[in-house]
């Protein structure tokens, strides 16, 4: 299956909606909350389906003011973090070390 990541500013008057659909694995939401931390986004709900072998997660974000992501230079980067994540093994995308030092 190809990852997919669809990003809606119209399905909420507060948040931007966030899905991402990709084969289930093993640390695949570890990978997708580090990549939205990396955005600088704070999720305020996350919603977690699997279908067999199929993920289908939702999150809805916002910017670290509490406002919408509105820029399309900020959005394309959330969107290629998340397809990396949903695309690559937890080993080869997370840096435990890296991120124990930008907390």
């Amino acid at each position: 299956m190809v990852p997919q990541v669809l990003i809606d500013n119209k399905a909420s008057n507060r948040f931007t909606v966030v899905e991402v659909a990709a084969r289930d694995r093993p640390a695949l939401l570890l990978s997708l909350a580090f990549a939205l931390f990396q955005s600088k986004t704070m999720v305020h709900s996350a919603h977690i389906s699997t279908y067999g072998e199929r993920a289908v997660d939702t999150f809805y974000v916002t910017d670290l003011l509490g406002g919408k992501l509105e820029s399309k230079t900020r959005l394309a980067t959330l969107e290629r973090r998340l397809l990396d994540a949903a695309t690559n093994q937890a080993g080869e995308l997370l840096d435990v070390n890296a991120f124990a030092m930008s907390s």
